[in-house]
């Protein structure tokens, strides 16, 4: 079947598109070919939509569905959302995959444009049409939890910025005369803490709202360590634990925990270490977990001693804790059941019985 790769550039106001079709190149993936690949841009909103999908179909001159078509793009949040999900409402492919994946998959690149960006994520289609993911749409309440989440994270960056501007004029309060911005500063930060407790209200009262969120919610809380913030990060950057498999391995890789060794022939034997491609949010979240989890959960604790005992690092350990708490997470999202600390315990006695 001779396939049709669709790549599109997201920004803004507008969305570039370059169709790569093999009937139309005798399927050749050359220089010439993805020369002289048709393109044209559109704006970002329902009626480019409705022109792009005609004008793929025009230059095409044939039917495009699922099964001979593919529409690819990088994740750029709200950018590219919107046409996904038009996309798949009307039963076509639109995989929406990590821009740095894209981008290592080019090799050297010198130049840049949206034009031949477009050009460049519809060859990274065709060549990786094997390894396309169908776009799954988060959850309507996941969705809206999330906007709380990133909000919520917005307001506390003013607080901190402004509580670091006030700290900053006390210490000058003596050669400047700065009583009115500290007091203003004073009334922002407080009007702040207010709003942010109001989010942590809204988001509780969605959970609530929604039955398998709050199941979800409930038993990955069950585990102290795990309270408000990352239950709802867990919820939100898992679409309720429907992605990635159930694997908790791959949701560690995505919150930056996951080691990985790096070995090449007899001289290169290197450390293990965790990767610095992930969210530097969530890896801090789930070392707050962590910490809280070893002070307050005692077979955390028990786990985290054991470790430092043999003679293990600081920071290994505690990668090592971080880790544990995501397979316990998931296994209790999964299975939807509560956290049993004595679960070891109960399990041992029954053998002995």
């Amino acid at each position: 079947m001779e396939k049709i790769a669709i790549g599109i550039d997201f920004s803004k106001e507008t969305f570039d598109m370059t169709v790569l079709d093999m009937k139309k190149t005798n399927g050749k993936m050359d220089a010439d070919a993805l020369a002289k690949a048709p393109h044209e841009q559109f704006k970002n909103q329902r009626s480019g939509y409705h022109k792009g999908l005609s004008w793929v179909k025009k230059v095409t001159g044939r039917k495009v569905d699922m099964d001979n078509a593919i529409f690819c793009g990088e994740d750029t949040g709200k950018y590219s959302i919107r046409m996904s999900e038009y996309l798949r409402e009307r039963g076509l492919f639109i995989w929406i995959d990590s821009g740095l994946r894209i981008r290592n998959s080019m090799g050297i690149v010198r130049g840049k444009s949206d034009k031949a960006d477009s050009c460049r994520i519809a060859e990274y289609a065709f060549r990786h049409w094997d390894k396309a993911i169908l776009y799954e749409p988060l959850d309507k309440d996941v969705s809206a939890l999330r906007e709380l989440l990133l909000y919520r994270d917005h307001l506390v960056g003013l607080r901190k910025a402004t509580e670091q501007r006030n700290n900053l004029m006390k210490e000058f309060s003596d050669a400047l005369d700065s009583s009115f911005i500290r007091r203003s500063g004073d009334r922002i930060v407080k009007d702040l803490r207010e709003e942010i407790k109001h989010c942590e209200e809204k988001m509780r009262e969605l959970i609530e709202d929604n039955e398998e969120i709050k199941t979800t919610y409930d038993c990955i809380t069950s585990i102290k360590g795990v309270s408000l913030i990352n239950g709802v990060a867990f919820i939100v950057y898992t679409n309720n634990f429907k992605w990635f498999g159930n694997n908790p391995r791959k949701i560690a890789t995505y919150w930056g925990v996951a080691v990985f060794g790096k070995e090449s022939g007899t001289s290169v034997k290197g450390k293990t270490k965790t990767s610095k491609c992930a969210s530097r949010k969530l890896k801090e979240l789930i070392t707050e977990a962590a910490k809280s989890a070893i002070r307050w959960e005692p077979r955390i604790r028990a786990y985290y001693e054991k470790l430092m005992a043999k003679g293990k690092h600081h920071e290994v350990a505690m990668n090592n804790v971080k880790n544990k708490l995501i397979h316990i997470i998931t296994a209790l999202a999964v299975n939807k059941t509560m956290y049993n600390g004595t679960y070891e315990e109960e399990r041992k006695l029954k053998k002995v019985g």
